[in-house]
Parts: structure tokens; C-alpha cells; sequence
């Protein structure tokens, strides 16, 4: 575990580095989890063995401080990876973001292109809004940090109790270390959307870009004109839902594999 001061000194990101070859393979984390806590299986399955993997746990998650005072907002995410990116002297990486993360990376390719070898995307959040996050924009802040996260965590134990084997029983040890007021600002941030949008920025970046689909899951999107038009290609992670990376860490690390051998990365 290592950490990188991205806030005026004043709070600092963590994040998991595995050791190996570069260019390396930065996670970036969704709305309720943590590179650390989701993605990691994924990164140490043998299809990425010997790869070099720094995997980040945005602030307001995982082992990342989380001061209330940081605007958790979508760009300012991105900014503190871009952040972390130059204190490391990463001139050269691929972007694995999931869900909200992939909208993060995004950004962050949008401020570093020539950076960025490829964008690998699972289930990114391409346009505004999302499943969980209108639920908790919809509160307010005050009410959700007193309140409604709790009661999130609740429903959470309760479908864990019900079915051990399903990804909440999993998840909640990630998610109930997430501080609520990020978790809520991030939310309104998501249902917001950023200007330029994701989906324009996935058509203009000149970069090789992959949407990552679970087979079994809802939120999957079929192939879109206007992105295929532009190169980004489609795949499917196999025997998954959207927590890939609890799922069927195997499928994901292999489908993540393929990616970046067809990106010559």
C-alpha cells in the first residue's frame, strides 16, 4: 500500500501496486466499491500476470483519506489520478475503469491523451444518471449522510443474508467504507453529467477504446452507432454481471487480456 498527497498536501490517495512489466495497467473503481476491494482479483488473475498494475482507490474510498471538505465531483477525481499519474512518472499506461471509474477514466484520458496506450471501459457510465446514483442524489446531503447510507447498508446485509453467494455479501465490506458525503456528491456528479459529455469525448479520443459488457448483465449496452463508428470496439466478459471483478475475476482479466493484445499494448 502506498500513498500519493493530491490535495494540497492536506489528503492523500492509496493505491495497491503489483509489480511487472510496463506500461502499466492503472483500476479505477465504481460509484459503491474499490479498486482495492473490487478489482484487484482481477489484476492478479494469470491472463495479467506479470503485468504491472496500480490499483487506486479514488478519495472518500477504500484505504484513501476522505475529507469532507473535497468536492467529489467526477472531474475532480479525475484530476487527483492525473495527479497521481505525474508524481509517479507514468508517461505511459492503459485505463481499466469500471462503471463510474470508467466514466473517471474518461476524463482522464481527455487530459492526458498521449498518455493513455488504451481506454478499457467496464460498463462506464457514458451518459448521465445510472441505477444507484438517483437514489442517493435524490436526498440530500444531510440525509443521506445521517440517514440513507445506513439505510443502504441495510438493504445491502439483508440480500447478503438472503443469498451469501451473490455479489452484496461480497460488497458490503467495500462499501460500507465509503464516506457518505463522497458517496452522495459523487452521485449528483453522475446525474449531472460533465461538459464536454463522456460520449463525446469516447468519439473524439484518437486512442484505442474498449466498452467491456458483462453476459448476464442489465446494465450491458449493445454496441452504439455513433462509438463503433469511431473505432471503440465491443466486448463481453463472460459468465458476469456488472461486479466483474467479484463475478468472474478470471473472465474480466481475460477479457481485459484480449483488449490489450489487440491494442499492441
Amino acid at each position: 500500500m502506498r500513498a500519493i498527497a493530491v490535495v494540497d498536501g492536506q489528503a492523500s490517495i492509496r493505491y495497491v501496486e503489483v509489480p511487472g512489466a510496463d506500461p502499466p495497467l492503472v483500476w479505477i473503481h465504481g460509484l459503491v466499491c474499490s479498486s482495492t476491494g473490487e478489482l484487484m482479483p482481477a489484476a492478479l488473475q494469470p491472463p495479467l500476470r506479470g503485468r504491472r498494475s496500480l490499483l487506486v482507490d479514488l478519495l472518500g474510498y477504500g484505504y484513501s483519506d476522505k475529507p469532507d471538505a473535497f468536492s467529489y465531483t467526477l472531474e475532480d477525481h479525475a484530476e487527483t489520478v492525473v495527479k497521481l499519474l505525474e508524481a509517479l512518472d507514468v508517461d505511459r499506461c492503459a485505463l481499466i475503469g469500471h462503471s463510474m471509474g470508467g466514466t473517471v477514466a474518461t476524463l482522464v484520458a481527455a487530459a492526458r491523451p498521449a498518455s493513455v496506450a488504451a481506454l478499457v471501459l467496464a460498463e462506464p457510465g457514458i451518459d448521465p444518471g445510472g441505477v444507484l446514483a438517483p437514489g442517493i442524489a435524490e436526498q440530500t446531503e444531510d440525509d443521506f449522510a445521517e440517514r440513507g447510507f445506513t439505510e443502504f447498508l441495510t438493504g445491502m446485509r439483508t440480500a447478503a443474508a438472503e443469498n451469501p453467494k451473490a455479489p452484496p455479501a461480497s460488497h458490503i465490506g467495500i462499501t460500507q467504507l465509503i464516506n457518505p458525503r463522497a458517496l452522495h456528491r459523487v452521485s449528483v456528479s453522475v446525474m449531472r453529467g460533465t461538459q464536454p459529455t463522456i460520449r463525446s469525448l469516447l468519439r473524439e479520443l484518437d486512442l484505442p477504446r474498449f466498452y467491456l459488457g458483462g453476459e448476464n448483465s442489465d446494465q450491458a449496452l449493445s454496441p452504439q452507432d455513433d462509438l463503433t463508428a469511431t473505432g471503440m470496439v465491443w466486448m463481453t466478459v463472460p459468465n458476469s454481471g456488472h461486479a466483474m471483478g467479484l463475478m468472474n475475476p478470471d473472465g474480466f482479466a481475460q477479457t481485459v487480456a484480449a483488449a490489450l493484445g489487440s491494442a499492441s499494448v
